[in-house]
Order: C-alpha cells, then sequence, then structure tokens
C-alpha cells in the first residue's frame, strides 16, 4: 500500500476515532489523522504564513481543540520539518498538495512506531474496500501478518466494526461479511456490474436510468433519485457506497445531492482526492454560485472560465457574493477571500490556495454537465455547512439496517465472489 493510500486511511480512521469516547488503543493513529487534518486546513499549494487568529480558526472548523490538542499538533508538524512558529504564535507553511499531505500523515504514523494492531486496521480497512471478505476468510490473514494472537485479531475485528472502521452484515451465527464505504472508488465497473446482476429488471432498468443522469451532470439532487429509484432500492445502494450523498446546508434548510463515488477517478485516485471532501465542496459550493445566486450579487455565468482563472493563480472578483458563498471552502483552507481592487472596483476578492483541488471541480464540470438542472434543490442562502459521503453513507446504513437487516446481503455477497479485482 502506497503512503498516500495509508494517509488516505488514517484520515478515514481518524474521523471514525472523533466519535468514540476513547481513542487509547488507536492513538498513533488517531494522532498521525489530526495532523493530516490539520496540515490540510492550513497548508496551500506556495508557502504561507497564517497567523494566530487565523489558525486557531481553522483549527477549530477542523474539530481540533485550540487548547489541548492544537499544541500538540503543531509540535507534530514541526518536527517533521513542515512548519515554523513564529514568536507571537502564528506559523509558516511549507507548499504541500492534498497527495503530499496523505503522505505526510502516513510519515507521522510511521514516526510514531505504531501498534500492529494499529496497523492491521489500516490493512483490513484496504481489504474490506477493494470486495467484501469474511470474517472467516480475513481473521487468518491478518493475524499472519502482523503477528497477533487469536484474541487479539478477534478483538480487532470487533473494535474495527464498533469504530466504523469497516461495516460488517450478518452472513451465519459465525460469520460476517465486512465492507466499507470506499467499495465504489476504484474499479468500478466489474463492482457495478455485480451489483446490477443482483437486481430485479426493473430495478437494473432505474439503475441505468439515474446513471445515465449521472454521467450527464456532475450531481443530482438526493429527493430527485429518492423517485426515480424507490425508498428500498434507494436505501440498498447508498448504504453499500454505490452512490455518496452530500449535504449542503445554511440557516434555512438542508439538502442533498448525488455524486459518483468515482467522478474523479477518471482523472485520479479518487480515494486520495476525497479524503477530505475538498473537491466535491468545491463543486457544490461553485454550482451554487451557477444556479442561485443572482446576477446583482455574482451570479457564476461563465464557470469555465472563472475556474480556470483560480487555477492560474488569479484572484476573481470583486463581488459581495465571494464574501458570503464560500465560507466553507474558506474553514477548510481551499480558498482565501480578501479585499482587492479590479477595474476599477474594491470588494471581495476570492484565491484559490488548492490548485489541485480547483483542477479536479474544473475537470468534473467539464465532463458533467453542472447548469441549471443539476442542483435545481440547493439552498438559496448561502452555503455554510458541508457534510461529507461517509457521514451520510453511515446515516443510510443505519436506517437500512434497522428496516431490513439483510436487505444487502445478496448485493454484498455478489461483490465478494464476482466484483474484486
Amino acid at each position: 500500500m502506497d503512503k498516500k493510500t495509508t494517509g488516505s486511511w488514517l484520515i478515514h480512521h481518524t474521523n471514525k476515532l472523533q466519535g468514540i469516547t476513547s481513542q487509547e488503543d488507536f492513538k498513533n493513529t488517531f494522532l498521525a489523522g489530526k495532523s493530516g487534518i490539520l496540515l490540510s486546513a492550513i497548508s496551500a499549494n506556495a508557502q504561507m504564513s497564517v497567523n494566530k487568529e487565523r489558525l486557531e480558526v481553522l483549527a477549530k472548523a477542523a474539530n481540533i481543540s485550540t487548547m489541548f490538542e492544537l499544541p500538540k499538533l503543531l509540535e507534530v508538524l514541526k518536527n517533521q520539518g513542515l512548519i515554523d512558529i513564529s514568536a507571537n504564535g502564528g506559523i509558516s507553511v511549507y507548499g504541500v498538495t492534498t497527495a503530499v499531505t496523505l503522505q505526510h500523515t502516513a510519515d507521522i504514523f510511521d514516526a510514531l512506531e505504531p501498534s500492529a494492531n494499529e496497523s492491521a486496521s489500516i490493512a483490513l480497512a484496504e481489504r474490506a474496500s477493494i470486495s467484501p471478505v469474511l470474517t472467516t476468510d480475513i481473521r487468518e490473514e491478518i493475524s499472519d501478518t502482523f503477528k497477533l494472537s487469536s484474541s487479539d485479531t478477534a478483538q480487532l475485528l470487533l473494535q474495527a466494526e464498533k469504530i466504523g472502521f469497516v461495516d460488517a452484515e450478518n452472513i451465519s451465527k459465525d460469520d460476517k461479511l465486512l465492507f466499507n464505504g470506499n467499495l465504489f472508488r476504484r474499479d468500478t465497473t466489474k463492482k457495478v456490474m455485480s451489483v446490477m446482476d443482483s437486481l430485479k429488471a426493473d430495478e437494473k432498468a432505474q439503475l441505468v436510468e439515474l446513471s445515465e443522469i449521472l454521467k450527464a451532470s456532475a450531481c443530482v439532487p438526493v429527493d430527485h433519485a429518492k423517485t426515480l429509484l424507490g425508498k428500498t432500492l434507494f436505501e440498498k445502494v447508498t448504504a453499500i457506497g454505490l452512490y455518496d450523498i452530500s449535504i449542503v446546508s445554511n440557516s434555512k434548510e438542508e439538502v442533498g445531492y448525488l455524486t459518483l463515488p468515482s467522478a474523479f477517478s477518471k482523472f485520479s485516485n479518487s480515494m486520495i482526492d476525497d479524503a477530505f471532501d475538498l473537491a466535491k465542496a468545491f463543486v457544490s459550493s461553485i454550482t451554487y454560485g451557477m444556479t442561485k445566486s443572482s446576477y446583482v450579487r455574482g451570479q457564476i455565468q461563465m464557470v469555465d472560465q472563472l475556474l480556470s482563472a483560480l487555477v492560474r493563480g488569479e484572484s476573481v472578483g470583486p463581488v459581495q457574493a465571494i464574501a458570503e458563498d464560500y465560507k466553507v471552502l474558506e474553514l477548510k483552507g481551499v480558498v482565501q477571500v480578501h479585499t482587492g481592487t479590479k477595474k476599477g472596483r474594491t470588494g471581495p476578492m476570492l484565491k484559490l490556495l488548492k490548485k489541485e483541488v480547483g483542477e479536479l471541480a474544473l475537470q468534473a464540470i467539464r465532463q458533467g454537465d453542472v447548469s441549471e438542472h443539476s442542483l435545481t434543490s440547493l439552498p438559496t442562502a448561502a452555503v455554510t455547512t458541508f457534510n461529507g459521503p461517509e457521514t451520510n453513507r453511515e446515516v443510510s446504513r443505519r436506517t437500512q439496517a434497522a428496516n431490513n437487516p439483510k436487505a444487502t446481503n445478496e448485493m454484498l455477497s455478489i461483490l465478494r465472489t464476482g466484483g474484486g479485482i
């Protein structure tokens, strides 16, 4: 497993660990993952300075305690030679891309000398993302590879399920089928065909119709997808991660939309680029600016030209919408909003800090038709919150499991035998 993939799993595991009361058994995983999350939030492609106030805002937005966690994480990043800390509490951050951030996250993990149990949890998640695997098949493999006793392996499998490193479907009294939400981020075609083979003819036709819509559009409103598929089929396919659900919200409402997990796989490794949900958050904000923002406040009318300018390193604006519509991207460290002057006008300007995120958004918009019909349900006020696909898949998974514990068994079993690579 390369370092970028390892780093992606560390971020994935850390996000899961934040939902439990104690991370002691995975303390190195948690520290490395939190360090990577902070580095992503504070860094850009070019070296930059971040004052203490901005540093604390970005840390809080990344769910990092400024009193207890931030000092330790800064120390870790400094020891890795990634930042310099000034006397006034600000920092200087060396330029890194998302992929390089993940490599550094893996390096930090290695430097912390993780336990065999922690390394095994990464390998387990990777294996369960390739195709669903039976606990009886993976138990011996994990035990032999990482020199774990039978009891330690059993405990790891239990913890992985409880924390959410993997999902589990009961197959029999003594066996479970393990998988996770990254099943459809790579090697997609064969897996999708396997899912199709498990469905009835009418269900297959419904999925084909939705797939055709997604090929033409970068995203589809959740309500439209539910209407097309019906509640039962929608819950089955979203629970196993066949589609990503992202949520954008503001003070007035909360709206979801679907994208393909492999949306960026034409251009790069979707799992790596989705590790921080940056590209999909960027596409959602840009789409809002195209579909809902009025001309007076700065409606985006030439999105290709706008994104191309941002990717070239130019600042765009000034328009008032910039000060209001990109708060999520500001808090994720993707863009910077500043006051500037252009063509005789002064006001809010937008600058892209993470070039590769803008490049992915530009490619996705060029490949799919992100236009008026794509996201007609987006809020009419500025987007201020973005919940990524894995968070929403967990909700779908819990709902589906509560309603029908065996609803996805057939699809997962077929993926295990026919969808693996």
